[in-house]
């Protein structure tokens, strides 16, 4: 019976070790996330990092340069509807087990140029023209969704489809 009880004790003894130090690296990480983000606050490209968060990033009213965004398991929505985008912009990222939405003003396109393993790109952007800014979104997302939307759009594939169905319906009619 003792050997039972020595067991158990040295099992709960492990088992608070391990916890004690995935709390301290997630601790840690989440730091660096957070310290690299801050330290870009006054650079032209800015960084937006989640880590085992959900944020919203609203970039205000102003010229728009472009940033970098890092998600790791994460859900991050970069708005860029009420920057100026005037020009060619680059968005880098890199996301791990992440969902990253970037909600893109009107008269905007994006071009994606993404390394992907076992991810989801969604692009639901206008399409590119010369005549149009575009944003070019380039990155690598593992275990990831990326997901680009117009704003005042809202998607979802049940109305997609219903909308799809009516056009058929209207056009057989006429």
């Amino acid at each position: 019976m003792s050997k039972g009880l020595l067991k158990l004790a040295i099992g709960v003894a492990a088992a608070g070790v391990v916890i004690k130090i995935g709390r301290d690296k997630y601790k840690s990480k989440k730091k660096q996330y957070e310290e690299e983000e801050l330290q870009s606050a006054g650079d032209l490209i800015k960084k937006y990092t989640a880590f085992f968060d959900r944020k919203l990033v609203e970039v205000p009213a102003g010229p728009f340069e472009g940033c970098e965004l890092k998600a790791f398991s994460s859900k991050l929505i970069l708005d860029l509807t009420r920057a100026d985008i005037e020009k060619d912009v680059y968005i880098s990222f890199n996301a791990k087990g992440s969902v990253i939405s970037i909600i893109t003003a009107k008269g905007v396109s994006v071009v994606t140029d993404v390394t992907e393993s076992l991810s989801k790109i969604k692009n639901h952007s206008e399409k590119k023209s010369k005549d149009k800014p575009t944003v070019y979104l380039i990155g690598n997302a593992i275990g990831s969704t990326i997901e680009i939307v117009p704003e005042n759009v809202y998607l979802d594939d049940d109305e997609a489809e219903e909308e799809m169905d009516m056009k058929d319906i209207i056009e057989g009619a006429t």
